[in-house]
């Protein structure tokens, strides 16, 4: 299973770590990978996991979700 998630507020590589970092320590999340450029996490999970989880996380860390999308 896999999501992308659309987030602003991310303006470098701290950031990305950031984000990554949180994403990574969510129970069901096997890979993530977030791009500044694009200002995109993509995640791939071995169980599904709520979208507002995700959210939180992010925007607990201090960033903002556009939206989430099922891949």
């Amino acid at each position: 299973m896999k999501k992308k998630i659309n987030i602003e507020g991310m303006t470098c590589g701290h950031c990305v770590g950031r984000v990554n970092k949180a994403l990574s320590a969510i129970d069901g999340v096997s890979e993530v990978d977030v791009n500044l450029d694009e200002k995109m996490a993509t995640i791939t999970m071995e169980r599904e996991v709520s979208d507002e989880q995700f959210k939180t996380e992010i925007e607990d860390t201090g960033y903002k979700v556009v939206e989430i999308e099922s891949v």
